[in-house]
């Protein structure tokens, strides 16, 4: 089935992508991914409590019996009220906007340098 004279592996050319990481580097990232994703899922339970804790000691969240409008799971019960929920959902959106900023600024950059090497735009 094997042949044992087979021939030697040829080694490719590594590639670096813009973050300096070459082909193998990024297959084994994402080989990696569900062992890092299950360790930190596995530890979320252990750290609720505590995490849970702590932001309804320094009133992040609202407790169970003040019903929240939204429950965090894992947070037995305790959640977020119009007034938190608002917040969270500025943050997001100033963090979403920031990320198509920075896209968008690194999509011209590099169309900048394109057309400077005399490239064509597409």
């Amino acid at each position: 089935m094997f042949d044992s004279q087979s021939e030697p592996q040829r080694t490719t050319p590594s590639t670096a992508n813009a973050a300096g990481l070459s082909d193998a580097d990024q297959m084994s990232l994402l080989m990696a991914a569900p062992l890092i994703f299950g360790v930190v899922v596995g530890a979320l339970p252990a750290m609720s409590a505590r995490v849970t804790a702590w932001l309804l000691e320094h009133n992040m969240i609202i407790g169970a019996s003040e019903s929240p409008l939204l429950a965090l799971p894992g947070a037995e019960g305790a959640g977020l009220d119009v007034r938190r929920l608002v917040v969270v959902v500025a943050v997001l959106a100033v963090a979403v906007a920031l990320a198509i900023s920075g896209l968008r600024q690194a999509v011209d950059r590099r169309r900048q340098q394109r057309l400077r090497m005399g490239d064509q735009v597409k």
